[in-house]
């Protein structure tokens, strides 16, 4: 057998750290903002859903603000073990049909930059606080399964992990980080969802997303 010249070796180990990410290996899907230095890695096989159709189904929406918060998104992106998990699905709390993973970047209008807290972002989606402090308005389900600070090199925030009864009563595990920048005007979100028996059964695979997300900053 003949053997690679040493330099090589090192010109491919080092083609490999540079382009790995695509190139050098194929057990992930790297969902990534270059502009705005968010990534996180996704299991290979997952289903991707792109802005265009997130932002589609969100300009649907009728909440009070939502058309001034999809006015602010810098970027949006989801991905799915279901490839029948629509776009609008995205963005309620019913359980999935496997597991969903959606990250959002936004910048922070000036009421949001005055009231952002780590309690706030505890409570992005849901009351955690709330059920946290008075235990009898909970939802039936909930059980806090890990919640600590996360810092990254220019945010910082709280990932939570929980379990809660969606609006049909079926247990739904959630795997939320929501970091805010330093200088508080910009927000980044990462939700892994699935049922309580799917994330179980996946929790190192799910867990291992939620501890791939990286902000690196604008460039």
């Amino acid at each position: 057998m003949q053997l690679m010249p040493r330099r090589s070796v090192i010109a491919t180990l080092l083609a490999c750290s540079i382009i790995g990410l695509t190139s050098c290996s194929q057990s992930q899907i790297y969902a990534a903002d270059k502009s705005s230095g968010v990534y996180v890695a996704i299991p290979n096989g997952w289903h991707k859903i792109s802005s265009t159709q997130l932002n589609s189904a969100e300009a649907k929406s009728t909440a009070k603000g939502a058309a001034e918060r999809l006015a602010s998104v810098i970027w949006q992106e989801a991905y799915t073990t279901s490839p029948a998990i629509t776009p609008s699905s995205i963005f309620n709390l019913d359980s999935p049909d496997g597991a969903v993973v959606y990250v959002r970047v936004r910048d922070l209008g000036y009421d949001d930059l005055n009231a952002i807290s780590y309690n706030s972002l505890r409570n992005l989606i849901l009351p955690i606080t709330t059920w946290l402090d008075n235990p009898t308005k909970a939802n039936s389900k909930f059980v806090l399964h890990q919640d600590y600070e996360r810092v990254e090199k220019i945010a910082r925030g709280v990932r939570t992990i929980y379990t809660f009864g969606d609006p049909s009563g079926i247990s739904e595990t959630v795997d939320q980080t929501a970091l805010v920048s330093d200088n508080r005007s910009r927000i980044y979100v990462l939700l892994v969802r699935a049922p309580t028996k799917y994330f179980k059964k996946h929790s190192k695979e799910l867990q291992a997303i939620g501890d791939s997300f990286t902000v690196r900053g604008n460039k």
